[in-house]
This record gives structure tokens, C-alpha cells and sequence, in this order.
């Protein structure tokens, strides 16, 4: 198995434009009282005919059994384990932490087969934060770091707010980002930015992007295009990124907000169409061009999210009270299932509705959402996160107490302290905001139990969905590039890995992986693009950027040489030219290193385990690509 481990020490971030490397050293390193043995299970099942209200609890309760930071369990009748993540000294005393965004937008990564997982949240910088910021959790022992701010403070995306900002489905350091006109993706550890989309290339200038959604493969986006002056909404489009194919649907009144959906093959924009009763639905196939028209009356979706080619939402026309939907756009007459109701007209409970766990593949009957209220009512689950099922049962698995309070100051205003939240894309944490009753705002996650909901427990890897053009493209697979931990005195660039900076003949420059190999078979490749500097690649033991003598396996490169150096101890060698392939494989007790997919040595020696793969840059100009782990 070759885990990621995630940001130990310190992060070394590249931000674009030329701007200098920063180090940014950790701010918070706690340990939380809780340990892995005290984690319960808990949550309990209702039904519509079962479920009975519970009032919210006062600050007073609240405060009894939370902790500053960390681990804690709610009381019963909830029992389940939930982890604080930020308090007052975040925020220098303030009111800094934003709303976590919502609940279609993901603020933690995919940390699948990691022992972490990156959370993103937005602290405030007019309110004593430190901006958008990065925080890890060990999902073993609750430890909780706190990585400091996304951009260093010199940068103007340092005082967004993060609203709409939201981590990649299946890249675990990517962040979504809107940046005036431009839909980008940076990389949360090196720094480094790519813009996704520019709509001044399609529309002119003058116009910016707000509430970004993209498929779950990352290669569909849509957005709200905005006048940059006015700020009046003018409309949806959407982008298919592999064939730059732009779409754009103005709608010049009555406009809401519009997604594409997590296969990224449908896209619905809420308006009033007719000018009529309320918010409409306009169903579109990016595929195909079909568009179809979800009338308010007909169930049009309010509070929804998307899944694979299906909605989620609530209908206000329903007979029943907070009656939740689901529509399948495969379906040409487009029938509501009703999937939740609950018996209290006085609530809107839930809320927000969060389906960032959908699994394509699976069908919608397998799978649950969850969703967060807050209100000022006693009802059924009016201030609980809750999860149901999407078979149509409803069942519904109560979770947690939202912990906010409407009439309290903490959260700037009343929107904020609604308990916004979402899921992560294996379903077993829930990431909300809530003000405990009190001055300020702060974000915590809850384990869900969702074997209780299916009988089985969440899924272990999501699996990534495809979008299929009309004519499919035959492409070769996709070897994921390596992540890089921390990079040194280099440039990174499209899987390019160059000595730009520092001493010319010293050891002060590299690289070492995100990605911790815990066991073999795994091969390291690359490719040697400079022929005279000296520079090394190989496997390293420690999470640091190495020297030569801390690879354990290596090869050493220099003057048209290749040399097998372990530990710096000199094993054979062969010539190389500029281009050339060369592999590092372990396998049981052996490593064999090749040119070009031909060995040239194999060394027979006892591994000792966890490696990671490591570059060593000595010279000016030496440079390495495509750098993967296989």
C-alpha cells in the first residue's frame, strides 16, 4: 500500500508570478486530549413516523463538554465522535472564521488511503485570521495543525473570503478558486496556480465569475458570470475543459445560481423562468444540447445539490412538510422520489443538503445525503445534521446537534450561523460552521455512522466519474504525477523539476514526495533532461529533502554518467544522453535499476520501510521530468 502522508514540519510554497519561495512554518501543533480508543460510533435511526423534536441546546450545554480544540463526543442521545477545529486564538480574540462555504462546495480533500486529510477554511483577515487557510488532521490520533494561510499575505487572494472555493474531487492539493474572471486551481503545498478558464477570452473584459462548480473528474466546470462593475448576474456557462468547448446561457432576470453536475454531463440553472410562483429549473445535457424546463410548481429544486446525472432538493409544493426530492434527469418526464419528509410546517429542516459523497457507478438507491438546520423553532431535527437514505425509505440517521444559535452575535450575520456544511467524498465526515450560542463562529467535523444508514460502512475509495463524449477519444492511461511534500531551491513546472536558485555545486536544492511507500513492488521513474550538472533521484527514508548520502537507493548523474549510489556508496554505472528513461524498482529484497526499461544492476538488500522518493540537486540548471511512482 503506498500511503500519502500529509505536510509534516514544515511547507515550502511556491506562489506564480516569479515570486520568491516562503517558508511557512506551522502555527498550531496540538495533540487533542481524546485518543483513537475513546472514538464511538453513536447516531440513531428514525423515521418519519418515529422522529420526535428536540430542543437545541444552550450554550451552557455546549460548553460542558467541548473542548478548546480536537476530539470530543457528543452527549447522548447523538454519542458520536467529532472534532473541534479552530477557537479564539485563531483569530486573535475576533470573530474571524467564515461560514464553511456550502454544502455543495467541499472544504476537505480527497484523502483517500492518506493518514490525513486537508481541510480548507477561511479565516478572515479584516477580523484578526490569517486569510484562507489550511489545516491537516491525523484521522488516527485527532492531531490538528494548523498550515497557515493558502497566500502569503502580499498576494489579493489573501483577503478573499473563500467563499465558493472548494477541493478537487480526486487531486487531493487542489483547490477551486474564483480570481475575477478566471476559474483557477492551485496547488495548496507548492503554491503553484493554473487557470482553468479565463471567460475574458470568451466574453471581453469586464466580466468575473462567481459560484463555481466542476465535475467530479475535474474536467467540467460551470460558473455564474457576473458584470464587474454593476456586479448584476447575466447568466450561466459552462466549460468542458478537454476539448474547450464554452457554453454560455444568459438570463438577464430572475437568475439565481447554477452546477453541473458530478459526471458533468448536466447543468441546472435556477431562475424564474415565467415570472411566475418562484424559482424554475432549466435542465440541460452539455452533451447533447436538450434542455428541459423544471417548472417551481412542478418541484423545482430550492436548497439542492447534484449527483451523477440526478438531483437532490427540496419541494415547497409538496403536500408534506420539508419534503426532499430526488429527480433523475434520465428520466424524461422528470418525477420527484421523495427521499425525506419530516411532520413540522414550523422548521425548515434540513436546511442544506450535501451529497459531495456521490459515487458514480453506484445507483442513487445506494447512496445518502446529509443536511444541517438551524432555527429558532423547536421541530424535527430543526437543529441537527441528519443523513438519509436516496432509496426512498426514509430512513434518516440523526448525527449531531448543529450547535448554533440564530440570535447570538458570533458569525457577522444571520446567514453565516446557519449550519452550513458538507460532506467528504468517502461520506464519513461532515464539516459544518456553528456559533455554539456565543460571539464567535467556529468550524467543526463529525464523524458520520453510516453503516447504520446501509448496512455497510462508507466507502474506502471513490471512485472517480468519467465523462463520455459523443465519439470517445482514444487516449493512453494517465499515470498520476508524484506530489511534492516540500521543494527546495527549484522550480516545478508541467512535471519539470529544476535547480534555479541557491549555491551552484552545494547541496541545498530538491525535492521529496507527498506519496510514503509503506511496501513494495513500487518503481520510481523519471527522466534525465541535463547532461553536464550533478544531481541525484532516488528514495529517501526520511520526509525531508535529501542529500546524497541520505538516498538510500539512488542514481547519480553527472557528465553523460549514470552511477548507482546507495547511501553515496557507489554500486556500477552506465551512460546516459539527454531524454534518457531511467527506473528504480523494488521488489521483496530486491532493487533493480534501469536505462530505458533495461537493467543495468540489481542490488540484493533488506528495505526497511516507510521510503519516499527524493531528488538531490547539486548543480545549476540540473534538471529532471516526469517524475511518477508506479
Amino acid at each position: 500500500m503506498h500511503e500519502i502522508s500529509v505536510i509534516e514540519g514544515k511547507l515550502l510554497k511556491r506562489f506564480r508570478m516569479g515570486t520568491r519561495a516562503t517558508v511557512v512554518t506551522l502555527l498550531l501543533s496540538t495533540v487533542v486530549s481524546a485518543s483513537a480508543s475513546d472514538l464511538t460510533e453513536g447516531g440513531f435511526l428514525e423515521s418519519p413516523q418515529t422522529a420526535i423534536a428536540r430542543a437545541a441546546m444552550s450554550a451552557n450545554q455546549i460548553q460542558g463538554f467541548l473542548p478548546e480544540r480536537g476530539l470530543f463526543n457528543f452527549p447522548a442521545p447523538y454519542n458520536t465522535t467529532a472534532i473541534r477545529l479552530t477557537n479564539a486564538t485563531d483569530c486573535a480574540g475576533q470573530d474571524c472564521v467564515s461560514y464553511a462555504g456550502y454544502s455543495y462546495w467541499r472544504n476537505m480533500n480527497n484523502h483517500v488511503g492518506m493518514p490525513s486529510m486537508l481541510i480548507f477554511l477561511s479565516m478572515d483577515r479584516n477580523r484578526g485570521g490569517a486569510g484562507p487557510s489550511l489545516l491537516e488532521l491525523n484521522k488516527s490520533s485527532g492531531e490538528l495543525k494548523n498550515l497557515g494561510q493558502i497566500f502569503p499575505k502580499e498576494h489579493a487572494l489573501s483577503w478573499a473570503t473563500g467563499e465558493g472555493w472548494y477541493f478537487s474531487a480526486t487531486m487531493p492539493t487542489k483547490l477551486y478558486v474564483n480570481d475575477g474572471p478566471r476559474i483557477s486551481r492551485v496547488d495548496v503545498i507548492t503554491g503553484q496556480m493554473q487557470t482553468v478558464l479565463d471567460v475574458s477570452q470568451k466574453l471581453g473584459a469586464g466580466y468575473m465569475l462567481r459560484q463555481m462548480h466542476s465535475s467530479d473528474n475535474d474536467r467540467v466546470h460551470s460558473a455564474t458570470v457576473r458584470n464587474a462593475t454593476t456586479y448584476a448576474d447575466l447568466g450561466c456557462m459552462a466549460f468542458e475543459e478537454d476539448t474547450a468547448r464554452y457554453h454560455f446561457y444568459p438570463i438577464s432576470s430572475g437568475y439565481d445560481e447554477c452546477q453541473v453536475d458530478r459526471s458533468g454531463e448536466w447543468l441546472v440553472i435556477k431562475a424564474n423562468l415565467d415570472g411566475v410562483d418562484g424559482e424554475d429549473n432549466l435542465i440541460v445535457n452539455l452533451r447533447t444540447g436538450v434542455q428541459r424546463v423544471l417548472r417551481d410548481r412542478d418541484g423545482a429544486a430550492g436548497h439542492s445539490d447534484l449527483g451523477h446525472g440526478y438531483m437532490i432538493a427540496a419541494d415547497n409544493w409538496a403536500a408534506e412538510a420539508n419534503t426532499v426530492k430526488l429527480w433523475d434527469f434520465a428520466r424524461p418526464d422528470l418525477p420527484g422520489t421523495k427521499v425525506y419528509h419530516n411532520s413540522h410546517w414550523s422548521v425548515a429542516a434540513p436546511s442544506h443538503i450535501s451529497h459531495t459523497n456521490a459515487r458514480r457507478g453506484v445507483s442513487a438507491r445506494e447512496q445518502y445525503a446529509c443536511g444541517s438546520s438551524v432555527n429558532r423553532n423547536t421541530g424535527v431535527h430543526a437543529n441537527e445534521i441528519i443523513c438519509f437514505t436516496l432509496d426512498g425509505s426514509e430512513k434518516t440517521l440523526v448525527v449531531a446537534p448543529a450547535m448554533s444559535n440564530l440570535s447570538a452575535s458570533g458569525g457577522v450575520d444571520e446567514y453565516a450561523r446557519h449550519a452550513k456544511g458538507n460532506l467528504d467524498v468517502t461520506g464519513r465526515y461532515f464539516l459544518w460552521t456553528g456559533n455554539m450560542g456565543g460571539s464567535r463562529l467556529d468550524a467543526f467535523i463529525v464523524q458520520v455512522p453510516s453503516a447504520m444508514l446501509t448496512g455497510v460502512s462508507a466507502p474506502t475509495e471513490p471512485v472517480s466519474p468519467v465523462v463520455v463524449p459523443v465519439v470517445p477519444p482514444v487516449v493512453p492511461p494517465v499515470v498520476p504525477a508524484i506530489q511534492w511534500h516540500t521543494a527546495r531551491n527549484v522550480a516545478l513546472s508541467s512535471g519539470r523539476i529544476s535547480k534555479t536558485t541557491g549555491c551552484d555545486g552545494c547541496a541545498d536544492a530538491g525535492v521529496v514526495s507527498m506519496q510514503r511507500v509503506d511496501s513494495g513492488p513500487i518503481t520510481l521513474e523519471f527522466t534525465v533532461q541535463s547532461i553536464g550538472p550533478l544531481m541525484y533521484a532516488g528514495f529517501t527514508g526520511a520526509q525531508t529533502v535529501p542529500t546524497a548520502t541520505a538516498l538510500i537507493l539512488g542514481l547519480r548523474f553527472q557528465g553523460g554518467r549514470a552511477e548507482v549510489r546507495e547511501k553515496n556508496i557507489y554500486r556500477a554505472e552506465t551512460a546516459y544522453v539527454q531524454g534518457d528513461r531511467f527506473s528504480i524498482t523494488i521488489a521483496g529484497n530486491k532493487v533493480k535499476y534501469a536505462r530505458n526499461g533495461v537493467v543495468f544492476h540489481t542490488s540484493t538488500r533488506s528495505i526497511a520501510y516507510p521510503l519516499f522518493a527524493g531528488t538531490a540537486h547539486y548543480s545549476l540548471g540540473s534538471v529532471l521530468e516526469r517524475l511518477v511512482l508506479l
